[in-house]
């Protein structure tokens, strides 16, 4: 059976459900991107580590499992971390879940591998110190001047979120420090990463979750609210601090961004992936490509620098080498159909103070830029009611628009990565019409089949 929402250059799991990206890492010249992974159904009911492989991040080969819950440390899943290089070995970084009567107990865990295929799991593991709850994980380990340094998502025991810091010497044994921020993180903090940006600025992200209950005609329901968000400051070492230079911003602007994580690759780019979902209850179980047995995605890989001020996120260069029948289009208003769902627009503007509109995929998810109102306005189809769902972002100027369409997804660079949109979106294969309106004398929107 054909799968139109089949993704080309976006990491999906073979089967089951893919969440949290896990590990990013370049390990002897190759890419390797674990991830978060209930292989048997599509629910969050079992958790191990997935694993792709790829040499230039656009090309992925599915490597399957990585890490099973298979102690006791670690029996009731094997939750998200991270991974470094050191001395020629890769060092994983995990949560180990535990329940005994239902109650939860977080160790975080280590493994080592010398060929990047066997995972050797360590008997040294982190307890949870005192002051916390067990809502403490998804360890992020790089190294410092002097020695090696942990973030860890936590929860404080008057159940508001925070993050931990611990720092080591050898990398099994590890020392809790302190609470390095714990400002407006609602009740728990997860995926929290550091890293420096820009020879200067330190980027502390942080994903603020909370659940609360609602009530309508069908009864009370738990929900959860959380998402994606960056602090820029500065991480001053000797006094194992975080000063906060800005107020804590989203790191995408979109419907579909959560659990992002960074490394180094060995250009020294800074690279960024995320989980591509914030599905409400309703979208997850009316999510189409759930026919074929799978669900969920990560997003394409960004680099991500620090300019003037601000947080740019640029889509790899890698993902250019996709490119081909190149077409450009400079009528002030018109309509194409794309090849297929696989593709790249781009429009650089002459006045960034003009109007624009732009839909995509007959109208499954549109753009328009209000001047006036100085507003940038991002719509999708709800797949599961049919309603359109808007993000606006307030926008001085619209200098460039760079949108990377997968089948099933779309992601949307604004201003040279000022600001990103990533979303899923779901339509029939042969809703392929693009229509704009608002190019200005001597612009061209460039498409580009992918």
């Amino acid at each position: 059976m054909d799968n139109p929402y089949k993704m080309s250059y976006h990491i999906e799991p073979p089967q089951g459900l893919m969440n949290d990206p896990n590990g990013f890492i370049q390990f002897k010249g190759t890419y390797y991107f674990f991830h978060q992974w209930n292989r048997f159904q599509m629910d969050h009911s079992y958790k191990e580590w997935g694993l792709f492989i790829s040499q230039d991040m656009v090309h992925w080969e599915s490597r399957g499992s990585a890490l099973l819950p298979d102690r006791e440390e670690d029996g009731h899943g094997i939750h998200s971390g991270s991974s470094i290089e050191h001395d020629g070995k890769m060092y994983l970084f995990y949560t180990g879940s535990k329940k005994d009567n239902g109650i939860r107990k977080s160790h975080q865990c280590i493994a080592i591998s010398e060929n990047g295929h066997t995972f050797i799991k360590q008997r040294e593991c982190i307890h949870t110190p005192g002051g916390f709850t067990e809502h403490h994980r998804d360890p992020k380990v790089w190294r410092g001047k002097d020695n090696w340094w942990m973030l860890v998502g936590a929860q404080k025991s008057d159940l508001a979120g925070a993050v931990a810091l611990y720092s080591s010497h050898g990398l099994l044994h590890w020392n809790y420090e302190r609470v390095l921020y714990d400002q407006d993180l609602d009740q728990v903090c997860e995926c929290p990463d550091l890293f420096r940006l820009g020879g200067e600025t330190d980027i502390l992200v942080c994903c603020p979750q909370k659940r609360f209950w609602t009530e309508d005609a069908s009864g009370k329901r738990e929900e959860v609210s959380s998402y994606a968000s960056y602090i820029p400051g500065v991480f001053q070492e000797e006094r194992m601090s975080f000063s906060p230079a800005q107020p804590r911003k989203l790191l995408d602007c979109g419907f579909d961004f959560y659990s992002p994580q960074t490394f180094l690759d060995d250009k020294g780019r800074r690279i960024m992936a995320g989980w591509m979902s914030r599905m409400d209850d309703a979208q997850e179980a009316l999510c189409p490509t759930r026919d074929f047995g799978y669900i969920h995605c990560l997003t394409l890989p960004r680099v991500l620098t620090w300019e003037h001020g601000m947080l740019h996120q640029r889509p790899i260069e890698e993902v250019f080498g996709l490119r081909h029948d190149a077409r450009a289009y400079s009528e002030p208003k018109g309509r194409f159909s794309a090849q297929n769902g696989q593709f790249e627009l781009c429009l650089l503007r002459k006045d960034p103070h003009q109007p624009l509109s732009l839909s995509l995929r007959s109208h499954t998810v549109y753009i328009t830029y209000c001047p006036k109102a100085q507003i940038l306005e991002i719509g999708r189809k709800n797949w599961a009611n049919g309603e359109m769902q808007i993000r606006k972002l307030s926008l001085d100027a619209l200098s460039k628009l760079q949108i990377f369409s997968d089948n099933s997804s779309a992601e949307i660079f604004v201003n040279d990565g000022e600001a990103v949109f990533s979303m899923r979106y779901f339509t029939q294969e042969e809703n392929l019409q693009i229509v704009y309106e608002g190019l200005q004398q001597g612009e061209y929107l460039e498409y580009f089949a992918l």
